[in-house]
């Protein structure tokens, strides 16, 4: 196994229960966490501190580190906030997906850096914030896109507003001043070497989060092709490479990745797929091994492989559950 392959395997552990408790940790210890503020530009050093009046004044950072904080806490440590697997990003679920980083996809990389300081000549090259939170060895970032309607630059190419109070009751005036507007969202948390994203979609568009999920995709190919039941895992390839440029196929390859089917003794696979009543026969075999004929059943393939058909114990009735969770067992079970 690679160094690379090796830290996948350590930081995909990460699970929704750690990310929670670290989120209480942070925010009820927050008197004694650590807080820093940092701007993501596009230019080196790409990670830039800002800094902040600390003597007197509308303490501005304590405000900022009090929102950002009851914004982390409402968001993503919320008792109905579910964490699942990037691998299960093609089913489109409202949940907050982790994905690992490796040294083939690190889009944040940019937060392990030595900083630089921000300063006013920088702001027409951000592109993000981070807000560093740490309490002792326990460390989470949270990022905040700025889009470019947010930053304001000089060539006056975007126009802001404020609103100001006058006999006529609140007026807009142009501001006059670049500006960058820090507002209450997070966007992605970054924690160790995980991605954690309800928006994968800003990945996909700024973050090149279309390369994660082909390398994911090709990873799940390989599992495929080593358990030797297809003759022609090219067609596998090629099915993954169609949609354009878009990772449309890729995202449905993913949701094999973690199979428990493909972890099945061989001999046992088959025997049971001959005895189903809803595979046996379902995609043509040779010598062996599946003939993938077509991308229909390229598709039939990933359905075997991710189990989206399941039978209930009671009425005996079959169900489709492209969407799943894996349930908690229980003790004994009907006799």
């Amino acid at each position: 196994m690679t160094d690379t392959e090796t830290r996948q395997e350590l930081t995909g552990k990460l699970t929704g229960k750690e990310i929670k408790d670290l989120i209480s940790t942070i925010t009820v210890n927050s008197g004694m966490c650590g807080f820093e503020v940092y701007v993501i530009a596009k230019s080196e050093p790409r990670l830039k501190k800002m800094e902040f009046v600390e003597d007197g004044g509308d303490h501005f950072r304590q405000k900022l580190k009090v929102s950002i904080l009851r914004t982390l806490s409402d968001k993503y440590n919320a008792d109905d906030a579910d964490y699942v697997s990037a691998d299960r990003i093609a089913d489109e679920q409202r949940k907050f997906y982790i994905i690992p980083t490796s040294d083939k996809y690190d889009p944040l990389s940019v937060l392990k850096a030595t900083p630089g300081t921000f300063s006013k000549s920088d702001i027409g090259d951000a592109t993000g914030i981070a807000f560093s939170f740490r309490v002792e060895d326990k460390h989470l970032w949270a990022y905040q896109h700025l889009w470019s309607i947010m930053v304001p630059n000089r060539s006056k190419k975007n126009w802001m507003a404020r609103i100001i109070s006058s006999k006529q009751g609140d007026v807009f005036v142009e501001m006059t001043d670049p500006i960058i507007t820090i507002t209450e969202k997070i966007d992605l948390l970054v924690i160790g070497d995980n991605i954690i994203a309800s928006n994968y979609k800003l990945l996909q568009n700024s973050f090149g989060f279309q390369d994660y999920i082909r390398i994911r995709a090709d990873k799940t190919i390989d599992a495929v092709e080593a358990k030797g039941i297809i003759a022609n895992v090219d067609k596998l390839r090629d099915y993954v490479q169609r949609g354009n440029g878009k990772p449309k196929y890729a995202k449905k390859m993913m949701r094999i990745t973690e199979s428990k089917v493909l972890k099945m003794d061989t001999a046992i696979l088959w025997e049971n797929i001959h005895r189903s009543a809803r595979w046996n026969g379902k995609i043509r075999e040779e010598n062996g091994k599946f003939v993938l004929d077509t991308y229909v059943q390229v598709e039939n393939l990933i359905d075997l492989l991710d189990e989206r058909y399941t039978r209930s114990d009671i009425t005996d009735t079959e169900y489709d559950t492209e969407v799943k969770q894996v349930a908690e067992p229980v003790d004994g079970g009907i006799q």
